[in-house]
């Protein structure tokens, strides 16, 4: 999508699984992710250390409006999930394998997270996270997140329409030296 990230740039393949997927297809592809992840990824993600029998049990009842993921080396490295609680309201969550963190990733996931919601009609998304996690923080805060914090959680809410402007990186200018 233009002005999201220039092809070039994207860190890797990207996949959109909804609507018209399976569940179980849904269910199976979290049930792996979330398996794959490290202790602190599982922290971060889910803001406890949770056992690979409390993840399964999540990823099986799991019934994401949206699910993103990239791929590399041909495993799923990092997933956006988009729940809708509301009518024209969805809560989100990135995780991203800990080898991975740090590449672009978890940005990548958000910023084209955010233009499918709004292009599904979703008009605010949600983010809770644990106050440590700066990356995600950083990435609501570029957004235009209202946020509060309460125990050690951050509760961000992002409004898609003025995020869009705000998280989208311009094209590449192409300068020429000038000619004398």
């Amino acid at each position: 999508m233009p002005g999201i990230l220039p092809p070039a740039r994207r860190p890797c393949p990207l996949l959109l699984l909804g609507e018209s997927e399976d569940l179980t297809v849904i269910r199976s592809h979290l049930r792996g992710h979330y398996r794959s992840l490290g202790a602190r990824s599982r922290r971060l993600r889910f803001m406890s250390e949770l056992s690979t029998e409390a993840l399964d049990r999540l990823a099986d009842r799991a019934e994401p409006e949206l699910l993103l993921e990239l791929v590399e080396d041909g495993s799923v490295r990092a997933v956006l999930e988009a729940y809708a609680t509301s009518p024209g309201h969805v809560e989100v969550a990135i995780s991203v394998e800990d080898p991975y963190q740090g590449q672009g990733l978890g940005r990548a996931l958000f910023e084209e997270g955010l233009v499918v919601l709004a292009e599904r009609g979703f008009k605010t998304a949600d983010l809770v996270c644990l106050r440590e996690n700066t990356a995600l923080l950083r990435l609501v805060s570029q957004a235009g997140a209202r946020m509060r914090t309460e125990d050690g959680e951050v509760y961000s809410e992002i409004e898609l329409h003025r995020a869009l402007d705000q998280v989208r990186t311009p094209e590449p200018q192409v300068l020429t030296p000038a000619v004398q």
